[in-house]
């Protein structure tokens, strides 16, 4: 069986979870995360889109404490509880539904709750996606209504 090919969207976001994971354990600067991930994932650096790693890394260590703090009303476990992984796919969600309002919440929903199953734990999924989800209402309620109104029209024709 082979591996589906990952676009360099996909690969950028793979990358930045892996940043936004050593940021927290080892806090470099930004040029230090990105040769730190190269030299790591010298094969798979050079598919990603740098464009967007770089953006997605320099605005989560930027914002990483306001960015996991928009989570804080959505979930009973206090984000000090969060696995370091989960912190970093919220904090990398969260700036994406915040910033890169060109991407559909809904494809940012997707792309946390497959980083989650690719770097978090069994459940680790179901946990995001529930954040990420409450998190999106929140910040583009409009365009989530919109999505689901369509999905409830496809599913029900």
């Amino acid at each position: 069986m082979h591996k589906p090919k990952l676009s360099p969207r996909r690969i950028s976001r793979s990358l930045a979870v892996q940043g936004i994971y050593f940021f927290q354990t080892n806090p470099k600067s930004v040029s230090e995360i990105e040769d730190f991930l190269q030299n790591t994932n010298e094969e798979i650096y050079t598919r990603a889109n740098y464009d967007l790693l770089h953006y997605l890394l320099e605005m989560s260590t930027d914002n990483f404490e306001s960015s996991l703090a928009l989570y804080s009303g959505y979930s009973d476990r206090p984000v000090n509880e969060i696995q370091t992984t989960e912190k970093a796919i919220l904090v990398i969600a969260s700036i994406e539904l915040k910033h890169n309002l060109e991407v559909p919440a809904p494809v940012i929903i997707n792309e946390a709750i497959e980083l989650a199953k690719l770097y978090g734990g069994e459940d680790s999924f179901k946990f995001i996606n529930g954040l990420v989800d409450k998190l999106a209402m929140n910040l583009r309620q409009s365009e989530m209504e919109y999505a689901r109104k369509n999905r409830h029209k496809a599913n029900h024709g």
